[in-house]
Parts: C-alpha cells; sequence; structure tokens
C-alpha cells in the first residue's frame, strides 16, 4: 500500500485503488476498476476456499483483531453479540450498493414506467452505457474519506464494535461485502476438519477462534467447522494443542448447520432492528461527514445499548463485559453511569434526526425552485412562487446550519450551507450567500465550484480583489481544483494580466504534468490570447495523458473544430465515447451537432450516430 501510494505520489499517475467500493462503479457506470477485480477475485476464491479474504487479506479485520488482543490484556473479553434480524445487515448492504442499481434499471423501472413514469425513471437512472476497463487513475484520493473521518471511522471499526459486539463484530452485522462473501462461503469444500482420536474437546481452538466461532462444538458435531463466520485465520489449527485439526476439503457448508442460542427474544429482535434502521438512516451522511460504511456499525451499536439499557431496567442481574450494570435488582455506579450516556445518546441520535428531517424538508422546496442561475444573479425573472419557496427553504437550512449562525446544527454541512447560499441568491440577498460560501472557505470544506461561486459573486459585488485572495487561498489548499484555477485566470485576463495567467498554468502543468485539466485550462487562456497552435499542442497533449477523460476529449474535440479539421474532432469525440461510455450521450451529440452544422447529416447512422 506505501508503494502504491508513492508510486501515484511520485509520477502523478498509478494503478487505481484496490477499494472494494469501487466496484459499485462497474453496475452504475460500466467501469472495470481494480477494486472490481478483487471482488470478483475474492467472490470465486471464497466459493471455493472460504473467507480466506476476511481471514488473512482484511485491514479492518486486523484492526478488530488487534483492539480484541487490547481488550483481553486490559482484562475486558467482550461477550459476543448474537442476534438474528441484525445478522441480515450486511446483505441488505450488499444488496443496496451491488444488487439494487441493477434491479432497479432492469426489473423495478420497467415495471413502474407504464403507471409512474416519474418514479421509474428516478429509479431505472441512466441506461447502462456498457463495459470500460478503469485501471489507472491520476485521482487516488477521489472519494475517499479525510483524516477527520478516517480516524473516528477506524476508532469505531477497531474498538468500540469489538467491545459492544465482539470479536469480529464489524464482520458480523456491518460489513457489506461479507454480505456477499457469506453466500459464497456456503459453497466453499475448503474448512477445518477434525481427527477425531486426536481430540479431547478442550476448548483451547474456541479460546483462540478471533472470530468466535465455537470450533469444538463445530467438529463435535459435524467433524468439521461449518460456521459461516469461520474466516479461516487457522488460529484454531495452531491452538490445537493435539494436532487434531488441520485444513483441508469437505462438503459445502450448505450440507449442515450447527443450531444457533441467540440474545434476543423475538421482541428484542423487532425493537434493535427498528432502532439499528432508525440510527442508520439519521447517520448516514450526517453533516456531510458519516460514509455508509461508519453509519452501519454505529448503528449495529446503538442497537445493542438499547437493547442492553432494557435488560438494565428489566433484568435482576446485568453484565457488561465483565462490569456488573445491575446487581439483585439494584443499579450499581457503572450501570447508572451506562444509563447516563445512553440517555446522552439517544438525545444526541434524536437531535441528529431533527436535523436531518429539517435538510430533508428544506429539499422539497428547493426542488420547486426552476429558474435559472444567470436570472438568479441579475434578479431579473424571477417568478413570485419560486421566491416564496426560496425564502421557506432558506429559514430551513439555516435552521439546521450550526449553532454559532442560529440554527440547531453541532456543526457546518456543506450541503446545507451550499444549498442555502442558491436559495439566498433567488431571494436577491447576494451577501447571504457569499457569507454562507465564505465561512465553507474558511471551514476548508468547500468544493472547487463553491469556491468559484463566491469568487463569482465577490466579483460581481465590486471585490475583485477579495475574489482574487479566496482563489488563490483555495488553490494553495487545494492545487487540484480546476474550476477555480480558470476563474483566477479570467479575472487575472479581464485585468490585462494574461501572461500571468498563462505562467500560472504553465507553473501547475511543471508540477504536476499528469494534471491533464490543467493542460486544459492553459490550452484556454493560449487560444484567448492568440496562441492557437500552442493551445491545440497542449490540449492533445492532455487527451494523450487522460484519454478517458470526457471534459478533455470534448475541448481537445473542440480545439479541432475550431482549427477547421472536422473529420479528426468527430474521430475524438468517437473515441472518447468509448473510452468512458458513460459520457457517450454528451460527446455524441457534440459530434452531431458538428457535423450538422457542416451540412453534413447524412453521415449520421440511423441512430443518430456519426
Amino acid at each position: 500500500m506505501v508503494v502504491h501510494v508513492l508510486h501515484w505520489w511520485i509520477t502523478g499517475e498509478s494503478v487505481g485503488r484496490f477499494v472494494l467500493s469501487d466496484s459499485m462503479k462497474l453496475l452504475e457506470l460500466g467501469e472495470i476498476t481494480p477494486g472490481a477485480i478483487l471482488f470478483a477475485l475474492a467472490l470465486v476464491t471464497t466459493a471455493v476456499f472460504g473467507r480466506f479474504m476476511c481471514g488473512w487479506v482484511c485491514h479492518v479485520g486486523a484492526l478488530q483483531d488487534l483492539a480484541a488482543w487490547g481488550l483481553r490484556r486490559a482484562g475486558l473479553r467482550p461477550h459476543m453479540f448474537r442476534a438474528r434480524l441484525l445478522g441480515y445487515a450486511p446483505f441488505a448492504l450488499a444488496s443496496y450498493m451491488f444488487l439494487w442499481p441493477t434491479f432497479g434499471r432492469v426489473v423495478l423501472g420497467p415495471a413502474l414506467g407504464p403507471i409512474w413514469p416519474e418514479a421509474a425513471a428516478a429509479v431505472a437512472g441512466p441506461p447502462f452505457p456498457g463495459l470500460s476497463l478503469s485501471l489507472t487513475t491520476t485521482s487516488f484520493w477521489e472519494g475517499l474519506p479525510s483524516l477527520a473521518v478516517a480516524i473516528p471511522f477506524l476508532l469505531v471499526c477497531g474498538g468500540l464494535v469489538v467491545l459492544f459486539l465482539g470479536a469480529r463484530g464489524l464482520c458480523r452485522y456491518a460489513c457489506p461485502y461479507g454480505g456477499l462473501l457469506l453466500p459464497a462461503e456456503h459453497l466453499a469444500v475448503a474448512r477445518v476438519t477434525v481427527d477425531a482420536a486426536k481430540c479431547d474437546q478442550c476448548g483451547l481452538c474456541t479460546a483462540a477462534c478471533t472470530a468466535g466461532v465455537r470450533v469444538h462444538d463445530e467438529v463435535r458435531l459435524h467433524g468439521a467447522v461449518f460456521d459461516r463466520n469461520c474466516i479461516k485465520s487457522l488460529d484454531c489449527v495452531s491452538a490445537c494443542p493435539h494436532g487434531a485439526l488441520s485444513m483441508s476439503l469437505g462438503r459445502p457448508a450448505f450440507a449442515s448447520a450447527s443450531p444457533v442460542r441467540y440474545d434476543l427474544t423475538w421482541p428484542e429482535e423487532l425493537m434493535c432492528l427498528a432502532v439499528g434502521i432508525g440510527a442508520f438512516l439519521t447517520l448516514r451522511g450526517l453533516y456531510d461527514r458519516v460514509p455508509l460504511l461508519m453509519a452501519a456499525p454505529v448503528a449495529i451499536i446503538a442497537a445493542y445499548v438499547g437493547w442492553k439499557a432494557l435488560r438494565v431496567l428489566r433484568d435482576r442481574d446485568v453484565v457488561f463485559a465483565r462490569v456488573q450494570l445491575r446487581r439483585a435488582g439494584r443499579l450499581t455506579r457503572a450501570g447508572g453511569v451506562f444509563m447516563l450516556l445512553t440517555v446522552l445518546a439517544a438525545g444526541l441520535l434524536v437531535h441528529s434526526a431533527a436535523v436531518r428531517l429539517l435538510v430533508l424538508r428544506a429539499g422539497r422546496l428547493d426542488e420547486r425552485v426552476t429558474v435559472s442561475f444567470q436570472d438568479a444573479l441579475s434578479q431579473t425573472g424571477v417568478p413570485q412562487q419560486d421566491r416564496a419557496s426560496a425564502e421557506a427553504g432558506a429559514r430551513l437550512y439555516r435552521l439546521a446550519g450550526p449553532w454559532w449562525r442560529g440554527g440547531i446544527g453541532l456543526g457546518l454541512t456543506p450541503e446545507v450551507s451550499t444549498r442555502g447560499a442558491w436559495l439566498s441568491l433567488v431571494v436577491g440577498n447576494p451577501r447571504g450567500a457569499i457569507e454562507e460560501l465564505h465561512e465553507l472557505h474558511q471551514a476548508g470544506r468547500a468544493s472547487d465550484q463553491n469556491i468559484a461561486d463566491l469568487a463569482l459573486l465577490l466579483a460581481r459585488g465590486g471585490d475583485r480583489a477579495a475574489a482574487e485572495r479566496v482563489l488563490r487561498d483555495a488553490l494553495v489548499r487545494r492545487p487540484t481544483f480546476a474550476h477555480s484555477r480558470e476563474q483566477l485566470a479570467g479575472l487575472m485576463i479581464e485585468d490585462g494580466r494574461a501572461v500571468e495567467a498563462v505562467g500560472m498554468f504553465e507553473a501547475r502543468v511543471a508540477e504536476r504534468p499528469t494534471d491533464a485539466l490543467a493542460r486544459v485550462g492553459l490550452a484556454r487562456v493560449l487560444f484567448v490570447t492568440g496562441s492557437p497552435e500552442r493551445a491545440l499542442a497542449e490540449v492533445a497533449e492532455a487527451a494523450r495523458r487522460a484519454p478517458r477523460e470526457p471534459v478533455v476529449s470534448r475541448d481537445y474535440a473542440l480545439a479541432l473544430h475550431a482549427s477547421g479539421r472536422l473529420d479528426e474532432a468527430v474521430a475524438e469525440l468517437k473515441r472518447g465515447a468509448e473510452a468512458r461510455p458513460a459520457a457517450k450521450q454528451m460527446l455524441l451529440t457534440l459530434a452531431r451537432e458538428m457535423l450538422r452544422r457542416a451540412g453534413r447529416e447524412g453521415e449520421l447512422d440511423q441512430a443518430g450516430h456519426p
């Protein structure tokens, strides 16, 4: 992993990330990424050899094992939480991430089409563009969490999950990849088996298992381990003092099943399911900080805490991680602290749900505003109904905003600030829009488009110096911001500093030659300043370095077209469409328009393709 990151850092381009969540691009955009290839290999090997990947490759699994070891060293051996319904959470998450896009496009969308066209379009999404390889990247960190998210995520997954749910609790209750690996595990023929003549049922194998499998019971009942949670770490084999256990071939897991003893009654199961779903829907995306893979384990922990609190109120004796919470019907001091923290956590969860509901309601009002950006900017032609919806939506967004700005939120939400800025602009309050975007910028959470919009509003308000300061500051923090760099170049050109604008782009290209968007920006400035041949060379180099980037293909084709090379422009658009099927419609539409303007409509096929 270190070598991989260093290679990208030095060269600016490397093999794409081996991140399993990137597999979602395969079903949504048709892009075959290294992550998708790794996941496919994991599924195939698991179907034969079992869950070796979980035991030997997964870094989050290793983190849980480390946390379990640390807790044991501290004298804590958390109880393995065993629930029925929550155990289906990994498959539910996997279905949402990997099965839902295809189901919506192929089954549900067409079924809803005749009776509810709007819902059908939303569910089905864009048509599947076809398969394409996407094995390299220049945007290595795009879509990955920041340190402010990653560190709490690792603490939750590596500490709290094990403390509350037991060894490998994340694997059992919140790993979406495990949701697909578990069915594959049922087909596996490689498993831990026992030589019954050597086994004395000492239980050391069970004690050594980091996945919480009752190995000695499994081998006693079946002669082999069939528990689907077995991750093939082989710790049990190493721990056996008589050499009774070994890895060998046997019948698939679906051929045998051991009875499981669950901790929850059915009413408790339903209560935990309700709490888990509610917590997940509340936490996912909260303040634009909590990703799905963090919301899921926290939601399961919330369900567990709710169940344990119920037991504290009801049972005479309750223990948590060897700590007595209730003894002989009386609440202990530790139990009182536990209940107090539970109440505080529940209150925080309810508060977060209120923030999410405010954002949801504001979003419904936001959707009713259909005025264009230019009309909102100039305040001409803004319908009264749009203005009324914008005023109501802006009020709700402000209420969902951070407490230091008069809202009830505990932090900034970039989406709320961005949409609030837009609605402020619609109602004729550009100063309010500037304040919203500027706070995002100061907090370091503004997007490239946020910065470009902020600079535009400042410049239109007459403060061009402030606009330039904002753009320069943003580019120091995030050199990859292409819109901000082009906005700054525009200000320079308007002020008669075209040479400085060219130099800014040249400096970025020299620093990071693989930044294709910077080369495209340089080409645009060169066209404006009267250097078309050099501009064409720069955008051609950008297309060579980023053959799958639609914006680059589009600009290269436009440059070729401006130079009178129509056939080459159309060929470039067709090549870009083949390389990135997700952008096929946009690129081929431009090619058709070029041919029509040249009076060459006859070169279009029956489908309208060049």
